[in-house]
């Protein structure tokens, strides 16, 4: 029965592997089914041939590789030495959108020339970090669109960061089903590795509450009421005394609502990944809500609150009064996606697009796409 968002964008066979392999991930308890399932059946529905998944957030745990798929053994020193040492580790975090991918679709000899030229190609996603890729930091390869032999999609999230390649031979460029089809899921997987690492360290106990209780970001433990059984200094400091103790209407409404998309039966269509954002007093903070299955009620969340530091984009954006959905198609655009498809990705018309494209040209006084993208990237 065809009466989904999901699946009049894919074939009926992918979104039937998609929501099998979001059940999955949801039965995910332990670092060997989670690699189990990326084997069986995540690497095969992309075509891809490895994978790999690390901690990147420095304020919460000390970045790591969690774990890796068919990845040589002689790279993973040089992976790891990136993860722990490299200050660029934590920009994984900062895309705005989940799924990151170059070379869709384009021949290689014309990719090449755009990675020069980063606003050459309508269609070409380009990894803002892939162009400062160096041997010294080669790790970085395995999270990044850009490493010989290697193609790769990258995802991240507020504490992940993660990569799934296609090798020699069988290079060939990702296509926009392998793009959507991973954006499906992202948002599970992603939700699936932080959970089992969070309850490995909750396993340890008395670390984990040395850890919340000196992470610089604003933690607390909410139970299945959504009351707040512990809280850190930092979330003290943020929220204020009159919300440290209790959520106030607003995030408890977007805890709630959020909440139940992880609840059977688990659906691709109400989670894309996106960051959940919170106003804070007119600050914009990002929101990370991650269950804790080793909790005694087995239904505590822990919730990070993180002001949102923004970019010079975003920055733009906010400045010239852009609505969410102008901000959505910025994204989009800055990524080299073309008006037909960012309708499909917002499920809206073609009209709506071209009305959102107006509107942007004019709050931000330029007049071509190329003017557009060359402001959003601008430094």
């Amino acid at each position: 029965m065809k009466n989904s968002k999901s699946v009049t964008n894919f074939a009926e066979k992918d979104f039937l592997a998609v929501q099998e392999i979001i059940n999955g991930l949801h039965q995910c308890r332990t670092r060997q089914t989670l690699k189990a399932l990326f084997g069986a059946e995540i690497l095969p529905l992309l075509n891809a041939h490895s994978a790999l998944y690390a901690w990147t957030d420095s304020d919460l745990l000390t970045p790591r590789l969690i774990d890796s798929i068919n990845i040589p053994d002689q790279d993973i020193a040089s992976i790891n030495r990136f993860i722990s040492q490299n200050p660029k580790a934590g920009s994984l975090l900062t895309h705005s959108h989940p799924v990151i991918a170059r070379d869709i679709g384009i021949p290689k000899e014309r990719s090449a020339k755009e990675a020069q030229d980063p606003f050459g190609g309508e269609c070409c996603q380009l990894d803002p970090f892939s162009l400062e890729a160096t041997e010294a930091n080669d790790g970085y390869g395995y999270f990044s669109t850009r490493k010989p032999g290697v193609i790769t999609l990258a995802l991240r999230d507020v504490n992940l960061g993660a990569g799934i390649h296609r090798r020699l031979p069988c290079d060939k460029p990702w296509t926009m089903r392998d793009v959507r089809v991973l954006e499906q899921i992202s948002a599970h997987l992603l939700m699936a590795i932080k959970t089992i690492v969070l309850t490995e360290e909750l396993s340890k106990q008395q670390s984990m509450v040395d850890i919340l209780a000196d992470s610089p970001t604003a933690v607390a433990v909410v139970d299945k009421d959504m009351l707040i059984s512990y809280n850190n200094a930092a979330w003290n400091e943020l929220m204020g005394e009159k919300r440290a103790s209790r959520l106030d209407s607003e995030l408890k409404s977007i805890l709630i609502e959020e909440k139940t998309k992880w609840e059977p039966p688990f659906s691709s269509n109400g989670i894309n990944g996106e960051d959940l954002l919170y106003d804070l007093d007119g600050e914009d903070c990002r929101l990370s809500f991650s269950p804790l299955r080793a909790s005694a009620d087995m239904d505590s969340w822990l919730l990070q609150v993180k002001p949102l530091v923004l970019h010079t984009m975003n920055g733009l954006m906010q400045e010239a009064g852009l609505t969410k959905r102008e901000k959505d198609a910025c994204n989009l655009i800055r990524q080299g996606i073309d008006a037909k498809e960012i309708a499909k990705r917002l499920y809206i018309s073609p009209h709506t697009v071209k009305t959102h494209i107006k509107r942007i040209h004019l709050k931000l006084g330029v007049h071509t796409r190329a003017e557009l993208v060359a402001a959003l990237n601008q430094p």
